[in-house]
């Protein structure tokens, strides 16, 4: 039976794949360099993580780290690893960007859908730092693009939520609550009328061995936290049918 909600968990590992599954994701983001924001995946780590997974794979697509205002030349290696990507079995792929004015990089879409078709298009959350936000949303709304990761420009999803509410009644694609997903937070958020999350459910992995000459701490994802998130949904989703209020926990 189809889960009644999406929950996409960013991984960067093959094992960070296994431990989402084994959480409850219904959908795998891949990125590398969690603490760097997130930065486009190796070739062999895309190719090794579509073939393990049993989900759909959504490859992120960020050619550096940094601001999200690119080059010409920076929006054509988008577009190639995108297509690359896409060719080697991903569902769909992730992008967005801004231009020099802060506004949303609508070329950047426009051409992604042009070559791919919108339903293999995910929109990042370059909409949440452009200068007009809820402008720029009001735009992309008529573009055929199969999601959008959001926070609706508040940082995080929780405080954005009821607007991200208020922007999915408007839209046929889905909309993904981003930005610090927690569990009572997602629990709130299915009862605000949401129904797709994206996390990363991460921890400290410590300390194997202290590089000379790098940062030798790890943050896998954790099968816990993603069944923690998986718990609070079905929880507000259990309370939804018996027609009784949410109890609240804290996050």
């Amino acid at each position: 039976m189809d889960s009644p909600f999406d929950l996409q968990i960013i991984c960067s590992t093959p094992g960070d794949v296994a431990r989402a599954q084994r959480g409850g994701a219904t959908r795998i983001e891949l990125a590398s360099c969690y603490t760097a924001g997130g930065v486009t995946p190796s070739p062999g780590t895309i190719q090794t993580c579509i073939a393990a997974s049993e989900l759909p794979v959504v490859v992120s697509l960020r050619p550096r780290e940094g601001h999200l205002v690119y080059s010409p030349s920076e929006r054509e290696i988008i577009l190639h690893d995108a297509e690359w990507s896409l060719n080697q079995g991903a569902s769909q792929v992730l992008i967005g960007g801004l231009t020099g004015h802060l506004e949303f990089d609508f070329d950047l879409i426009e051409t992604a859908i042009s070559r791919f078709g919108g339903g293999k298009v995910m929109v990042n959350r370059a909409l949440d730092s452009a200068k007009r936000t809820n402008r720029d949303f009001e735009r992309l709304a008529s573009m055929p693009i199969a999601a959008l990761a959001s926070s609706a420009g508040a940082g995080n999803a929780i405080k954005g939520h009821q607007q991200l509410v208020d922007w999915q009644a408007e839209v046929d694609f889905d909309i993904y609550a981003s930005g610090a997903v927690l569990p009572s937070g997602a629990g709130r958020m299915w009862e605000a009328g949401l129904s797709c999350f994206r996390a990363s459910a991460r921890k400290s992995g410590g300390v194997a061995h202290e590089g000379r000459w790098f940062e030798g701490e790890i943050y896998p994802v954790d099968a816990q936290r993603v069944s923690y998130l998986v718990k609070s949904i079905r929880k507000a989703i259990a309370f939804e049918e018996s027609g009784e209020p949410l109890e609240r926990d804290s996050d």
